[in-house]
C-alpha cells in the first residue's frame, strides 16, 4: 500500500480522492486547494472563526480548528471555543451546546448548527453585510524542504494558477 501511495500514479489517484471526495460549500477552488492542505472544511471553519472574532472581540487565529486537536472534551477549550464561550450568554446558549457545535468542525453540516447561526448572524449584522462563509486559513507551512515562508494561502494560489493552465492547454471546443 505504501508503494502505491507514494507512485505519481498513487498520489494523483489518493490526492484527487481526497480533493474532490466530499461535498464542499465552496464557490472557488482555491477553498478546496486550501482545505486539501490544512484539512477538510478547513476555509469553512476559518470563515467562522473570522465571524467570531469580530464578534467576541477575541484576537483568534483564522486556522480552522474549532476544538483543541486531539484534547478530551473534559480539557480547558483552546481559543476559538474560548471566545465563544465568552460570549455564550449573548448567543443564547450554554458551553456544553457550543462544545457540541463546534465538535462538528469537521462534518458537512457545521453550518446547521446554533452555533454557527447565531455567530454569523451577530457577525452580519454587526458588518452590514454578508461576511464570507469560507476564507483561506492562515496557517504557516513549515519543513525542513521549505528554503523561504510558505503558507496554506500560497499553496492554494499555487495549485489555483496550475489549474488554470492546464485549463488554457485544453481546446475550447473541449471545454
Amino acid at each position: 500500500m505504501r508503494h502505491e501511495v507514494f507512485t505519481r500514479r498513487g498520489g494523483m489517484y489518493f490526492g484527487i480522492a481526497h480533493l474532490l471526495d466530499y461535498p464542499a460549500p465552496y464557490d472557488r477552488y482555491l477553498y478546496r486547494y486550501a482545505d486539501f492542505n490544512a484539512g477538510h472544511y478547513a476555509s469553512r471553519n476559518a470563515a467562522f472563526q473570522s465571524a467570531l472574532a469580530q464578534v467576541s472581540g477575541a484576537k483568534l487565529a483564522l486556522d480552522g480548528d474549532l476544538v483543541r486537536p486531539g484534547a478530551s472534551s473534559s480539557a480547558p477549550p483552546g481559543e476559538t471555543e474560548a471566545a465563544a464561550r465568552g460570549i455564550a450568554r449573548e448567543l443564547g446558549l450554554d458551553e456544553a451546546r457550543i462544545r457540541r457545535d463546534l465538535e462538528r468542525g469537521k462534518e458537512r453540516d457545521l453550518d446547521k448548527t446554533e452555533t454557527w447561526q447565531r455567530v454569523f448572524d451577530r457577525a452580519d449584522r454587526l458588518a452590514g453585510r454578508p461576511l464570507p462563509r469560507a476564507v483561506v486559513p492562515g496557517i504557516d507551512l513549515k519543513s525542513p524542504k521549505f528554503t523561504r515562508s510558505i503558507t496554506t494561502a500560497w499553496f492554494a494560489d499555487r495549485v489555483v494558477t496550475r489549474h488554470r493552465q492546464c485549463l488554457a492547454r485544453v481546446p475550447k471546443e473541449a471545454r
